[in-house]
């Protein structure tokens, strides 16, 4: 088949008329949100969890011999111990707090959320249109579409579409067409 533009537009159209409905369908929109997010954030939660249990590690090693010095069974070496762990305790606790204050949760408003939908709706109206309203169709386009690649030897279409909030990038994902 060779390549014209008018089919990549149907193809993109039809493609895009259809993810877009999923989107709309019960709280598919806030859900594709918030696993976007939990993706993008999965590696800070995995270094969290181990800074969690290298924590409780220290601590349990500190009250170890907290307790050892108290008992008069230290040895002179013990308090030396003692003060490094409790340096690399601060240290692994400074690291865990700078970690949980760059883990932000997304916090979209429903507003937000209400605002989206309705211009999918919109958009997929102008898709449906027999004469479509070219600028403002495009102007949607433009807001929820950061990529279009066409590989015509590939015969593949990549298509990105995101939602953007404020500076925030709230949902990215590419879907691959084929024709």
């Amino acid at each position: 088949m060779s390549w014209r533009k008018e089919r990549a537009e149907e193809i993109v159209s039809n493609k895009l008329r259809t993810t877009l409905l999923r989107l709309l369908m019960d709280n598919n929109l806030e859900e594709e949100i918030r696993m976007y997010h939990n993706d993008k954030n999965k590696h800070v939660s995995v270094q969290q969890s181990n800074l969690e249990a290298e924590i409780s590690f220290l601590k349990k090693k500190v009250q170890a011999i907290e307790t050892d010095i108290k008992s008069g069974k230290g040895k002179p070496f013990h308090q030396e111990m003692l003060d490094e762990m409790n340096q690399e305790l601060r240290v692994k606790m400074a690291e865990y707090e700078a970690l949980a204050q760059g883990n932000t949760t997304v916090d979209v408003s429903e507003e937000y959320i209400a605002s989206v939908k309705y211009d999918i709706r919109t958009f997929i109206s102008l898709l449906d249109d027999e004469v479509a309203n070219r600028q403002m169709l495009h102007q949607l386009a433009g807001k929820y579409i950061s990529k279009l690649l066409i590989q015509r030897e590939t015969k593949k279409m990549y298509l990105t579409r995101h939602f953007m909030y404020d500076d925030t990038v709230l949902f990215e994902k590419t879907i691959v067409i084929e024709w």
